[in-house]
């Protein structure tokens, strides 16, 4: 059950992503997806195995839950809160798909602990708040950076 749980929140995260009216290209948003995972592959190795701030289950199910959380759910969440973010001038849009993207991460966060898939070891509100902070804006950092070198290559629209 829990492994239906977190493909719905994945299918619900690639259908808001899909269904943005302005996208940046293809080539940014490949790009931008995998710099977002490397950057939470290294977020759950060193978190989560390295410092050890919280501890898996070891059941297949959960473990496929993480994996399509860390993968799926929350590389798109980012994905949809950049493409809205570096392709719209409104204030309102972007506070909007800032608080769709705080929401939705403590959401899925939430889940994770309640279905038991992660349990807490020395990592709390704080910690989980400073993280989505840090990689919001390392999404939009590097959103940018492809962004400006797309405009300069000429795959810009």
């Amino acid at each position: 059950m829990v492994v239906v749980l977190f493909v719905l929140f994945a299918w619900f995260c690639i259908h808001v992503w899909i269904s943005l009216p302005h996208k940046l290209p293809l080539a940014v948003n490949f790009l931008l997806f995998m710099a977002i995972e490397i950057m939470l592959t290294n977020k759950l190795t060193v978190i989560g195995y390295d410092l050890q701030l919280f501890i898996m289950n070891q059941s297949i199910p959960h473990f496929l839950s993480l994996i399509i959380h860390n993968d799926l759910t929350v590389p798109f969440i980012l994905l949809a809160f950049a493409n809205t973010f570096l392709t719209t001038r409104n204030a309102r849009v972007r506070w909007g798909i800032s608080v769709y993207a705080v929401v939705l991460q403590f959401a899925t966060g939430y889940a994770l602990r309640w279905n038991d898939v992660i349990t807490d070891n020395g990592w709390n509100f704080l910690c989980e708040t400073l993280m989505i902070i840090l990689l919001m804006a390392y999404t939009l950092l590097a959103g940018r950076i492809l962004q400006i070198m797309a405009a300069k290559e000429g795959w810009m629209r």
